[in-house]
């Protein structure tokens, strides 16, 4: 099984926070916006390169906006944040970096999933870029695609 990213994981439990047992096409439709900041410290036992462990410190803001209608319920979110890394080898330099995602999750009455996703981190030499679509008709998955692509690595 896959891991989920951070955002593709808030975006999905968003999704199962706001979703409705049943589908009343008469309920009007309704927004919500979410905003969401936090700092974190996290330690990694490796990062994109390799063999680079240290503690990143997060400060991230995440944006949901949540519409929700009589048979359907769409989440476009954004997340920003920058980040300070403190690699425990002292010869790795440290850095710091900025990062940013934008996406759309979807849930219909008819069985029809999505969600998809751009993500895109330049820490540095190094480039990240990530893009997940995924695609799911009554249970059955037509698209699941992740594509990672990282350049720059020292």
């Amino acid at each position: 099984m896959r891991k989920l990213s951070r955002s593709m994981f808030i975006a999905t439990m968003a999704m199962l926070v706001v979703a409705p047992t049943h589908v009343d096409a008469a309920k009007p439709s309704s927004d919500r916006t979410i905003v969401h900041k936090e700092v974190h410290p996290q330690y990694f036992p490796d990062d994109i390169c390799g063999d680079r462990a240290g503690w990143t410190t997060f400060t991230t803001t995440w944006r949901f906006i949540v519409k929700e209608s009589g048979d359907s319920i769409k989440i476009v979110f954004g997340e920003t944040g920058r980040y300070v890394t403190d690699f425990d080898d002292p010869a790795t330099e440290d850095y710091s970096s900025q990062f940013t995602q934008a996406g759309h999750a979807g849930v219909t009455s008819s069985g029809v999933v999505t969600y998809n996703s751009q993500f895109h981190d330049f820490p540095g030499t190094i480039d990240i870029h990530e893009h997940v679509v995924f695609v799911e008709v009554n249970g059955s998955v037509r698209v699941d695609r992740d594509v990672l692509t990282v350049t720059g690595c020292p």
